[in-house]
């Protein structure tokens, strides 16, 4: 039985120890009262999650910046605030800011869901971002919002790419671990999602993550190709 564990946890301490701290990168495109506001409302302030899941990726700057563009909007910045830690007690799943990506195909606050304190609310991020790329097809749109689309597109990718960078493919636990297993896996549906690929791996489906640190490295290579294309 020892041996079998320790074949089971070897694979998710080795991943751990080979992700990297997820760091604030420098960012000149925003104001940093902003990076400050955006990073206030995304972050637990009670700490309640910090000891059971890896830190979270925080938004790049290019997403930032996309972001600070959408919260013009006074709707889409009331929506963004409900993020907040503050207003877990009114609505603690946020389904009303996710009712509202779904409703307008909102690009940024899905991303910003994907750097959310609270992993059920990142795994929906990704899922929205899933279906806002699935319809791609059927925007009719200019020349000019093509070139938009392909932009946030390419964002999405760098910032999920240094998600998987950033963060451990397994953790320890048991609930926990089943629900970064998953979290995990829709991230690396939405960058199949985005870029054409199939790097994900079939597993059971649903939870089950069958990949090796050397299939990820080797992915994440093929998804890097796909940018510069």
């Amino acid at each position: 039985m020892k041996a079998m564990w320790s074949a089971l946890l070897f694979p998710f301490l080795f991943a751990c120890a080979n992700a990297e701290v997820p760091q604030e990168e420098p960012c000149d495109q925003v104001p940093e009262a902003f990076v400050a506001y955006t990073t206030r409302t995304l972050t637990d302030s009670t700490g309640m999650f910090k000891d059971f899941y890896p830190p979270v990726t925080p938004l790049s700057c290019e997403l930032l910046g996309m972001l600070q563009e959408e919260l013009k909007d006074d709707s889409a910045r009331f929506h963004f605030e409900r993020f907040s830690r503050r207003y877990w007690s009114e609505d603690p799943h946020v389904r009303n800011v996710h009712a509202y990506i779904r409703r307008h195909n909102d690009f940024p606050l899905a991303m910003a869901a994907t750097a959310h304190w609270y992993a059920d609310t990142r795994i929906e991020g990704l899922r929205e971002l899933q279906a806002y790329r699935r319809m791609r097809p059927l925007v009719c749109t200019t020349k000019e919002g093509s070139v938009k689309l392909e932009q946030q597109d390419r964002a999405a990718v760098r910032y999920l790419i240094r998600v998987l960078e950033t963060t451990p493919l397994g953790i320890n636990g048991s609930e926990n671990s089943t629900i970064h297993s998953i979290y995990m896996r829709e991230v690396m549906a939405t960058l199949d999602r985005f870029t054409g690929q199939k790097r994900l791996p079939a597993g059971d489906g649903q939870v089950y993550l069958a990949m090796s640190e050397a299939e990820l490295q080797q992915a994440i290579t093929e998804w890097r190709k796909w940018l510069k294309e």
